[in-house]
């Protein structure tokens, strides 16, 4: 006597893809949590199962494999949670300042006041060079074209504002 039938064939492929479904969601979190493919496809895999029964089993089958697909996430998260499995998946301790880790460049305060040129196109965002530095900067929202001279206006964090630089010489003697 097999334990695959034509009667229980439906129910073991609708099983079958339930499981697989979770086994998905499983390396999903645990394995390779943040790629995103084996959540998508877990998520297909537990939808087509129920789906799959719905249609081959009827709606009380269907409900009934909703039902437990819905209390097996229920234990499996209860399970994590109770575990503490989730901590691992969170970084606890901060990147700080005194540790040495450094959202902004500490020294494009002093490129205040500066000028220097235009490296790309900004519209309004590209690169300029001052002396023998490169920056990311941002116009004021105009064009600037590669090649023109800008002047710093602001710093604020990383974000560094220029405008076009026009030299004016005195004339007069």
């Amino acid at each position: 006597m097999s334990f695959l039938t034509p009667e229980t064939l439906p129910w073991a492929y609708a099983i079958g893809l339930l499981a697989t479904g979770f086994i998905l969601l499983f390396i999903e979190v645990f394995v390779v949590p943040g790629v995103n493919v084996f959540g998508v496809l877990g998520f297909l895999s537990l939808l087509t199962g129920i789906v799959y029964s719905y249609v081959r089993l009827g709606a009380g089958a269907a409900l009934a494999l909703g039902a437990w697909t819905a209390l097996a996430t229920g234990v499996l998260v209860w399970l994590v949670l109770r575990n503490r499995a989730w901590q691992r998946l969170v970084l606890h301790r901060g990147n700080t300042t005194k540790e040495g880790f450094r959202a902004t460049p500490a020294d494009l305060a002093d490129l205040a006041g500066q000028t220097g040129e235009a490296l790309t196109p900004l519209r309004p965002s590209g690169r300029a060079r001052f002396g023998e530095r490169i920056v990311d900067v941002v116009s004021q929202g105009t064009f600037i074209a590669r090649g023109t001279p800008v002047a710093v206006l602001e710093v604020v964090g990383s974000r560094v504002v220029v405008q076009e630089h026009t030299e004016t010489t005195d004339t007069k003697a």
